[in-house]
């Protein structure tokens, strides 16, 4: 059976849990509901990663501040093209770690939560059905 590591679902949980505590309207949500983008009101990150890295702060100004190779010919939807070269047992970093800790690193007081409201599902999707989990991917901004 290929299974989600269990650290993987119990984030998952935490997170729905996390961002149903605070109640308010930050991505249109209707008040008294949860605040679940995509879900109790608008995507507002529809396509992940490029959704929110634009501009000054895209990913390829981001890839160049870590001294990352050039990847302009080889990625071209993000962050899938990213897994050819970050998949566990590369030698890299899988994208999933790299995602999680950059975002996450300090918990709350991270940028990407403390500063711009972000959460799991600006990242990922659910199905309300199932509650399958995926990750959004959009075309590479850069």
């Amino acid at each position: 059976m290929n299974r989600k590591p269990s650290w993987l679902r119990s984030l998952a949980l935490f997170s729905v849990v996390a961002v149903c505590l605070p109640v308010g309207t930050a991505s249109g949500a209707d008040p008294g509901m949860c605040d679940l983008p995509g879900i109790s009101g608008p995507d507002v990150m529809p396509n992940g990663c490029v959704s929110c890295h634009k501009g000054a702060s895209n990913l390829k100004a981001r890839l160049a501040a870590l001294k990352h190779r050039d990847i302009s010919g080889k990625v071209a939807v993000v962050p899938d093209d990213c897994r050819s070269c970050h998949t566990e047992g590369s030698g890299l970093e899988s994208m999933s770690m790299i995602a999680h800790s950059m975002h996450y690193a300090s918990g709350s007081s991270s940028e990407f939560v403390a500063e711009f409201g972000g959460q799991c599902l600006h990242c990922h999707t659910m199905a309300t059905g199932t509650g399958a989990v995926t990750v959004k991917t959009g075309r590479k901004n850069w």
